[in-house]
């Protein structure tokens, strides 16, 4: 196929033309390689563009249905299967995680509750197993093997990020309750109902329309984001297969990693926060109630992350407003979760926008990325 430059489609109303001129500019002056980004208000899509490459060597267009990784937004799809849970009265968050999974008790963990693991305060960001590539993969190897782990100090003294362990944990207890792992559970009961393309596990179908993740070096002399702890966080890795290309491959895109293994659009992540940004509901499908939705986005702490080193202000299963790491415009009551590499899925009760920016070059630092915050200032501008 040949191509000559990025193409930018989709649709945009004319009082969010600065988003349209950003999204723009990140092609032509800030090497967007390939992109999505999606924005929402008081329900009603106002933004739904996408363009550029899906590929590093430029040779097939980013289109209307590519799916891209979203990293850590998935964490925030895994928390909804959780909090859906409980909106039903099948899971009490103060209860221990062994009440629903009796195995977790293991190695002093009986006192561990679910709402430990909505918070991040588990202290389980890795396992203690020496787990072989391809382990992480893995479901029933995973949810054992943190079954059998002890806590890891200092990391209870305050809320940790569980990195790749956040979706096993909570998928665990979820299927432990419902029968479903967290795949078939949004398949089912968030994407269905919502009209949405995100999920766990990928079809071939879908896999042949994803995106690749492509890495972004970073400029010469820049300074490049150290983690607190390197040695806990090459912990927390383990098991992934290795190299640039880890997060194309097949086994990746078809496993249900609920941290970080979720593939979507940016229009299918903002129409699920505008549902949440709206209390739960969204036309006819509701995914909680108002008061469950108040409670999942109620603040429960704040740290500089002892693994990562960034400071975080976290809800139930999600991140709050927190500039310095995760913009999400000029309210504190925004609530969402960014990923690796810039991408970001949040909602703004106030304002009631929602939003989701998808690209597959890797932002090279931490939080979200000048790209990024270009399309989020430009949304909240014209509001």
């Amino acid at each position: 196929m040949s191509t000559t430059g990025p193409k930018i489609e989709g649709t945009c109303d004319a009082r969010f033309a600065g988003v349209k001129d950003a999204f723009m500019k990140n092609f032509a002056e800030h090497d967007e390689l390939g992109a999505s980004v999606a924005v929402y208000v008081d329900g009603e899509p106002v933004v739904d563009m996408w363009g550029g490459f899906r590929d590093a060597a430029r040779t097939k267009r980013w289109e209307k249905d590519t799916l891209c990784a979203s990293f850590s937004v998935s964490k925030a799809f895994v928390s909804v299967i959780g909090h859906m849970l409980i909106d039903r009265g099948l899971l009490d968050p103060d209860k221990p995680v062994a009440h629903y999974w009796p195995e977790f008790a293991q190695n002093d963990k009986a006192a561990v509750t679910v709402r430990d693991i909505f918070q991040h305060r588990a202290a389980l960001a890795y396992v203690d197993a020496d787990l072989k590539v391809g382990d992480i993969y893995d479901w029933e190897t995973m949810t054992t093997v943190l079954a059998e782990s002890a806590r890891h100090p200092p990391f209870d003294a305050q809320p940790t990020y569980l990195n790749l362990t956040y979706g096993y944990l909570l998928g665990e207890v979820i299927r432990r309750i419902d029968g479903r792992t967290i795949g078939p559970f949004m398949r089912e009961e968030i994407a269905k109902p919502l009209g949405i393309e995100f999920g766990f596990g990928l079809r071939d179908d879908q896999i042949a329309r994803c995106a690749e993740i492509v890495p972004e070096a970073p400029p010469e002399g820049a300074d490049v984001p150290m983690p607190a702890d390197m040695d806990a966080l090459m912990k927390s890795m383990r098991g992934l297969e290795e190299g640039d290309d880890r997060f194309n491959l097949e086994i990746w895109r078809k496993s249900e990693i609920g941290a970080g293994s979720g593939h979507g659009t940016a229009r299918g992540i903002a129409k699920f926060f505008a549902c949440l940004g709206a209390g739960g509901r969204l036309g006819g499908t509701r995914l909680m109630k108002q008061e469950t939705r108040d409670r999942a986005i109620t603040f429960s702490g704040e740290s500089v992350d002892a693994i990562f080193g960034q400071h975080n202000k976290y809800a139930n299963g999600f991140l709050l407003n927190d500039p310095p790491g995760a913009p999400m415009g000029p309210n504190a009551q925004a609530f969402g979760h960014p990923g690796a590499g810039g991408r970001t899925g949040f909602a703004d009760p106030v304002s009631g926008l929602a939003f989701s920016y998808l690209p597959n070059l890797m932002y090279w630092g931490a939080g979200l990325g000048p790209r990024g915050r270009r399309l989020v200032d430009a949304a909240f501008a014209a509001l």
